[in-house]
């Protein structure tokens, strides 16, 4: 049975530039694994190429030129305010600890 289309009205986007292409695929493959409860709140992860120019935004993501795959994109789409700082902020906790077992582990 399909479910209706529902107006999620509550958008974020974290666009996040790690080291290597390795490290921005093994933290969306982590982070992508549990899905959200219910429809109030859906992520979407890619990974996407560094660049300066990258969305026409003109802001510098600090990749010095470094076109690589290695951006983690995750947008969230959702149908309450709380509920998208609920589920930004929870992602960035785990950004946070994976980030650390990074670092201490290796990839």
């Amino acid at each position: 049975m399909a479910t209706p289309d529902i107006e999620r009205p509550y958008k974020c986007q974290i666009n996040l530039a790690l080291p290597t292409a390795t490290h921005a695929q093994h933290l969306r493959d982590v982070l992508s694994v549990d899905g959200e409860l219910g429809n109030k709140i859906v992520k979407f992860f890619s990974v996407e190429r560094a660049s300066k120019e990258g969305d026409g935004s003109g802001r510098d993501d600090g990749c010095d030129g470094n076109d690589e795959l290695r951006v983690l994109r995750i947008r969230f789409a959702a149908t309450e305010a709380k509920m998208l700082r609920v589920a930004v902020s929870t992602t960035y906790d785990m950004i946070n600890v994976s980030l650390k077992c990074f670092q201490e582990f290796g990839e």
